[in-house]
C-alpha cells in the first residue's frame, strides 16, 4: 500500500494580475524552464495587460526564481517588455501571489 503525505499533488500555473483585474491564467504541464517561461511572457504578458486596461503603463513584479532572472529573461524585458520591478530574495510578504492558497 503506497502512502501519499501533503495532499499528494500540485498543479503549477502562471497568472497575471493588477489592481483593476485579471489577466490570463494558464496551466503549466510539466516542469517550467527558462525557455517556457519566456514563451509565456512573450504569448501572455501584454495580452494581459491589454485585456485589464493597463497597457501602455505597466510593471512587470516577479520573483526570484532562477529561471525569471536568466540572461534571456532580462533581455527580453529590457528591449520588449515592461519595467521589472526588482524584489529582495525571498520575501513572500512583498509577493502577492504567495497569498493565493490561503483565499
Amino acid at each position: 500500500m503506497t502512502s501519499v503525505k501533503h495532499g499528494g499533488g500540485n498543479q503549477m500555473f502562471w497568472a497575471c494580475m493588477s489592481a483593476v483585474g485579471v489577466g490570463n491564467f494558464l496551466f503549466i504541464d510539466g516542469m517550467m524552464n527558462k525557455y517556457m517561461y519566456l514563451g509565456i511572457l512573450i504569448q501572455n504578458l501584454k495580452q494581459s495587460a491589454e485585456k485589464t486596461g493597463i497597457l501602455p503603463h505597466y510593471k512587470l513584479y516577479q520573483d526570484n526564481d532562477p529561471k525569471r532572472n536568466v540572461h534571456i529573461c532580462r533581455l527580453w524585458a529590457l528591449y520588449q517588455g515592461p519595467q521589472v520591478i526588482r524584489t529582495p530574495a525571498q520575501s513572500p510578504d512583498l509577493n502577492p501571489i504567495e497569498d493565493i492558497g490561503t483565499i
